[in-house]
């Protein structure tokens, strides 16, 4: 269960964005848990996904 105001998000790379989005000045956006990992295993199946990328990308579109 979420605490109050906290929303849970299954798919990963939308979780990043939606952080970053939501993130107001001074607030600390955490990536956690993949760490050096440039997979996703998702039932037994590996598909490449690298939270750096993903989260660089999401910074640019909305530092553009």
């Amino acid at each position: 269960m979420a605490a109050p105001g906290a929303a849970v998000e299954p798919d990963r790379r939308v979780a990043i964005e939606l952080a970053v989005r939501q993130a107001l000045p001074g607030d600390t956006v955490v990536v956690a848990g993949k760490g050096h990992e440039s997979g996703q295993d998702v039932g037994g199946v590996v598909t490449p996904f690298d939270d750096r990328e993903v989260l660089r990308e999401a910074l640019r579109a909305v530092l553009a």
